[in-house]
């Protein structure tokens, strides 16, 4: 049976792949990278019972704001983590997700903060959850650190840049991610049938309680259109992941 004290490992792996020492960082993402793969082909072989008493079915939820790139961020992740991401807007004082109204020694409700909140919202296997969390924000940080820079040099050439040319060459950035993303999941699964297998279970599962929670969805568009200049530098973007996922963007009516 699976050891919980492997996510816990990968976990750390994860945060020392952020070290300033590069040696050190390519060492643990590597590392992080074949355990991951290793623990689900390990769960394939596990009971669907002793599974999701081990590693369960849960819900949770990421503020990503107003742009249409952040909620795209997210379903891409979400594909590669297999899990099931949908877009929730709920209005409220803080990440109902975290920190819910049944949630005891709850502090009390902010007017002050109570305001229009977009959440990509996760179903998946707890671990497959936390690895969605910890890849969302470590690429949000690459995406807005290359948008800057992105900026900078158009300002320096043109003299001017507008906010819809950096929010393009943002969602470029996320095109050339996913894009990317995909690559490394169709090598991952070339290399191992009980991999894919296994995989393609645990996103079966996540689909089936996003569908239960949330049967009434509906499709999502917005954005100003993603750049080439940003998927051509998504290769820029300094996340070390190892699963690989498959479900459809959807949001919550």
């Amino acid at each position: 049976m699976a050891d919980k004290k492997i996510v816990t490992r990968i976990r750390k792996l994860m945060a020392l792949a952020e070290s300033a020492n590069e040696n050190e960082a390519a060492s643990a993402a590597k590392l992080a990278r074949k355990l991951m793969v290793e623990h689900a082909v390990s769960m394939a072989a596990l009971s669907k019972d002793d599974l999701l008493q081990e590693d369960p079915i849960e819900v949770n939820g990421i503020e990503v704001g107003k742009s249409s790139w952040a909620i795209e961020l997210a379903w891409a992740l979400g594909n590669h983590c297999k899990v099931s991401v949908v877009r929730s807007v709920r209005y409220a004082d803080r990440n109902v997700y975290k920190d819910p109204p049944s949630a005891p020694n709850r502090t009390p409700y902010d007017w002050n903060k109570h305001r229009r909140r977009t959440f990509a919202v996760a179903y998946g296997h707890r671990s497959d959850i936390e690895v969605w969390e910890y890849l969302y924000q470590v690429a949000h940080r690459e995406i807005q650190r290359l948008a800057k820079e992105y900026r900078s040099g158009v300002m320096r050439d043109m003299g001017y840049c507008s906010r819809t040319k950096v929010t393009s060459y943002r969602e470029g950035l996320v095109v050339g991610l996913y894009s990317r993303l995909r690559r490394m999941a169709m090598d991952d699964v070339e290399h191992s049938s009980e991999t894919a297998l296994a995989l393609s279970d645990r996103a079966g599962r996540a689909q089936q309680a996003r569908d239960e929670a949330c049967p009434n969805l509906k499709s999502y568009s917005g954005g100003v259109g993603a750049s080439r200049e940003g998927a051509d530098d998504a290769g820029k973007i300094n996340i070390h992941t190892g699963l690989s996922g498959g479900t459809n963007a959807k949001q919550i009516t």
